[in-house]
């Protein structure tokens, strides 16, 4: 694994042109858990390979806890199929991550958070951060993971 990100490219938007929902989602951190199963159950319906279920499911997971941890203690989960990929949407109150967080490298063996934004944009294909600017703020991360696996 490299220091940085190997698949933040430009042009290669986490929403796809075609999308199908797979799953739409509240939860809290008691749903965690959850959350994860549901996930796997509706990426294999959409025929998505265990392997890659299983990036996809982490995925989840990082994006919802860290709506737990800093968006407001909940947040929605969406995702979306477009036949070679799903993409993985989180919502939820908090004001996004910051620059740095978003662009960081990958974090020393003593940092004491960092990971989870880094990991989601080392195994997704792509990754797209919308803050809201309005009244009731939120922040929405969407991260896009391919059905088969990239080449190293």
């Amino acid at each position: 694994m490299t220091d940085q990100p190997a698949r933040d490219r430009p042009g290669n938007s986490p929403r796809p042109d075609h999308r199908r929902l797979l799953l739409d989602l509240r939860f809290a951190e008691s749903e965690l858990v959850g959350l994860r199963a549901a996930v796997a159950a509706h990426a294999s319906e959409a025929g998505m390979p265990d392997a890659r279920i299983d990036v996809l499911v982490f995925i989840a997971y990082e994006l919802a806890t860290n709506a737990v941890r800093h968006g407001g203690g909940h947040g929605r989960l969406r995702l979306w199929g477009d036949g070679d990929a799903i993409a993985c949407q989180v919502i939820d109150a908090g004001s996004g991550p910051s620059l740095e967080a978003l662009h960081a490298q990958r974090p020393g063996p003593g940092a004491t958070g960092g990971r989870g934004l880094w990991l989601v944009r080392t195994f997704s294909d792509s990754v797209e951060v919308e803050v809201r600017d309005s009244p009731d703020g939120g922040a929405e991360i969407t991260a896009l993971v391919p059905y088969a696996a990239e080449p190293e």
